[in-house]
């Protein structure tokens, strides 16, 4: 400034001088923690890119391969294998002679309600116990048929469920048991059964009195209500209550129970059980009626546990089928084992 002292001004660049002097060793001493800062991060950017160990990258790639493989399984493995076997069982059963299932058979049919993406569809299932009457011949084989004397009751059971588990998926949505492979396709079969059964209790009419014969396939008990009177207790197939009646017998042969009040109270008792005042013959009658539109069924003449229902020529043949979507199976996987392979090798020559 015009007319300032020289000797004021020197001194406060003096002072400009001496402070800068003084930051200067400040700002040494503090680089050394920013140079170290920068290379931590620098680490840990480094450290973050490395690549993974190669055994953790088989792992990862075996985990991505069995989930592949039950993928595919599911959508396509399990369909073609039951398939096959489906067919080569109906091949088997051609030959099988057919017979009636006896009465005491067990058939519960039902609908409900599938996923079909964006609709829902309803499909039919149903559960069986199937009972043939059968007697072993002298070459080992088994005859089977309600006509069959002394004969043993031979069970079977078949279902063909909805599969409600969250792993359900392509050919495992149904749930199946018994020993045809896909029992599933049998249901238009035994649909009616599963509704209707054999229509018991039936009516049995008998000229001699007013009232009918009524005739169950299920047990009669004696007094086995609650307070009950001296009355015979019958029940329908389902253990639910009919009602009750003076005099019921038991045809013992025929597992069929007989029931009237023509007798009266006084007549009820007990011991009606084994009477015979049914008409000579009622009892092979019933069945005979019955029979003539009952559930027929194909079995293994060595193993009648072994069954076929439906026409085994009309079962889904399409073996190219099974072929090709075990090859495509094949080849997924494969290229799955071939590139987990091919990246664990990759890893281990980088990080060499």
């Amino acid at each position: 400034m015009i007319g300032e002292a020289f000797w004021e001004s020197s001194e406060e660049e003096g002072v400009v001088v001496q402070d800068s002097k003084q930051e200067e060793p400040a700002q040494k001493q503090s680089s050394p923690l920013l140079n170290d800062s920068e290379r931590h991060s620098n680490e840990e950017s480094s450290s973050s890119n490395e690549p993974l160990h190669p055994a953790l990258n088989a792992v990862k790639g075996i985990l991505i391969l069995v989930v592949v493989s039950w993928i595919l399984w599911n959508s396509f493995g399990h369909a073609f294998l039951q398939g096959t076997q489906s067919t080569e069982y109906a091949n088997e059963a051609m030959s099988w002679p057919t017979t009636s299932v006896h009465l005491d058979s067990d058939i519960e049919a039902w609908s409900e309600g599938v996923d079909c993406g964006d609709d829902t569809c309803y499909e039919e299932f149903f559960i069986a116990t199937l009972i043939l009457n059968c007697a072993l011949l002298d070459d080992g084989n088994y005859t089977c048929g309600p006509e069959v004397e002394n004969g043993t009751l031979i069970q079977t059971e078949l279902a063909c469920e909805p599969n409600h588990s969250i792993f359900a998926s392509g050919g495992v949505q149904y749930s199946t048991k018994g020993p045809m492979p896909d029992p599933c396709i049998a249901v238009s079969d035994i649909w009616d059964w599963g509704h209707g059964g054999y229509g018991f209790p039936q009516q049995y009419f008998d000229y001699r009195y007013e009232d009918p014969w009524e005739v169950y396939d299920t047990e009669c008990l004696w007094q086995s209500e609650p307070n009950d009177e001296p009355y015979w207790n019958c029940y329908f197939d389902n253990g639910e209550y009919d009602t009750w009646w003076y005099h019921c017998e038991f045809a013992v042969n025929e597992s069929l129970w007989f029931c009237i009040d023509a007798f009266g109270p006084e007549a009820s008792s007990e011991d009606n059980q084994n009477a015979s005042e049914r008409p000579i013959g009622s009892a092979q009658e019933i069945l005979s009626d019955t029979y003539g539109d009952v559930l027929e069924v194909r079995y293994d003449p060595a193993d009648p546990s072994r069954v076929y229902i439906g026409d085994p020529g009309d079962a889904p043949s399409n073996p190219m089928t099974f072929v090709i979507g075990f090859i495509i199976l094949g080849v997924a996987v494969l290229i799955c084992i071939v590139r987990v392979v091919s990246m664990a090798v990759d890893k281990s020559k980088k990080i060499a």
